[in-house]
């Protein structure tokens, strides 16, 4: 995104007691949710490509892609559209978000959605939607707790406790074993996990000002966002301006995950 601009005509300043805010929130930019999507991605094509090996022949369907929503509760909630000056909307195509059928915990097939952040949606056998980040984290080996393994006799070894004045060196050497022994970040429940910031992380936040507020760029995966907004003014209406970052594919600016 190369910037952002938010116009009301209605939406009071911020003052003591008024709601003004709005908030745009993505799934990070970080590896949590590129390495999710990657393993997401490679699934999804693997699955095809074995469907296809028996069929004998490639019949996917000409604008086939890996779609994936940002949560589940994007899959129910409400999708922005954009509009012309005159309040129009823009006629659209087919984009349906893509599917994965499993026969886990049935006789016959189960197929689910996908989404980057959050909890899975159903259980084995009735899943409606899996997270990518929560399944990433659930299937991923990780480091053990309390590295190195230290032997607690260390402490009282004879030759360690030559150089011992008093007991610094046995102090210094538990500061050296226990502190920092453990990962610094959570290894069981990964960022966009249902246990870990389950929620889109919020990557510009403004208030309204005379009627309009600008905020700058941000990178959004999979050009996911979720818009929060706040008011004073029940049903208030928000024109939000989107201008996409110049680049070269197709003239704007998109990374490959």
């Amino acid at each position: 995104m190369k910037r952002i601009t938010i116009i009301s005509a209605n939406t009071p300043n911020s003052a003591p007691g008024a709601e003004n805010r709005v908030s745009f929130s993505t799934a990070g930019a970080g590896w949590v949710s590129q390495q999710a999507w990657q393993r997401g991605f490679k699934v999804w094509n693997a699955s095809q490509q074995r469907a296809s090996r028996a069929v004998g022949n490639d019949i996917s369907a000409k604008w086939r892609d890996f779609k994936v929503y940002l949560t589940d509760d994007m899959r129910t909630g409400t999708v922005l559209d954009p509009l012309d000056n005159g309040g129009n909307a823009a006629n659209s195509g087919e984009w349906s978000y893509s599917q994965l059928v499993t026969p886990d915990g049935t006789t016959g097939s189960d197929s689910f959605y996908l989404h980057l952040l959050g909890n899975h949606n159903g259980g084995a056998g009735s899943r409606v939607s899996v997270g990518l980040v929560k399944s990433y984290g659930e299937s991923r080996t990780t480091v053990d707790a309390d590295q190195p393994n230290v032997n607690t006799d260390v402490y009282d070894d004879p030759l360690v406790n030559v150089m011992d004045d008093g007991t610094v060196v046995d102090e210094t050497l538990t500061l050296m074993a226990d502190d920092n022994d453990n990962a610094p970040y959570q290894t069981v429940n990964y960022p966009g996990d249902n246990g870990n910031l389950p929620k889109p992380q919020v990557v510009q936040d403004t208030t309204i000002v005379d009627g309009r507020a600008v905020v700058g760029g941000f990178t959004a995966r999979c050009g996911l966002i979720e818009v929060e907004a706040k008011s004073s003014i029940a049903s208030d209406v928000f024109s939000v301006l989107v201008e996409l970052a110049p680049g070269s594919y197709r003239g704007i600016s998109a990374d490959v995950i």
